[in-house]
């Protein structure tokens, strides 16, 4: 771990609701990528482990995408997420949330880099606020 920089422990991320069952391992992957991304570009937080004995401190990150589909009018593609961000062993601390939409042609013609698309920019749009609130404050 580098120094000064603190850890933070990445759940693997789950999928509440979405359009259509064979994008959800795909909406999954973006997202985990999306929320690494956002960790390993902070220059103040760091996804390897402290190799110290004793209980890791640190945060903890929990994050879901809790809908992926196409509104009304099926002209876009709308995504939500929520996280958790916890203390290691401490409780929680904040809960940051993101959006994201994206012009379809229509609900019929989404394709997986609609997804990808909507999914990694809802994920990092709550990432911002995660880091800004891990880089601020102690665990």
């Amino acid at each position: 771990m580098g120094a000064g920089k603190t850890y933070v422990q990445i759940h693997k991320v789950g999928v509440k609701d979405i359009f259509d069952a064979k994008y959800k391992s795909r909406a999954i992957a973006a997202m985990q990528k999306a929320v690494e991304e956002a960790v390993d570009g902070s220059s103040r937080l760091t996804r390897v482990a402290p190799k110290d004995k004793g209980p890791a401190v640190g945060y903890s990150l929990d994050a879901s995408l809790v809908s992926l589909a196409p509104d009304k009018a099926g002209t876009k593609l709308e995504g939500k997420c929520a996280m958790v961000i916890s203390s290691l062993g401490k409780g929680m601390k904040a809960m940051p949330a993101g959006k994201a939409a994206a012009t379809v042609a229509s609900a019929a013609k989404i394709d997986s880099g609609d997804v990808d698309g909507v999914t990694r920019s809802a994920a990092a749009s709550a990432m911002k606020t995660a880091v800004q609130y891990m880089e601020q404050h102690a665990p």
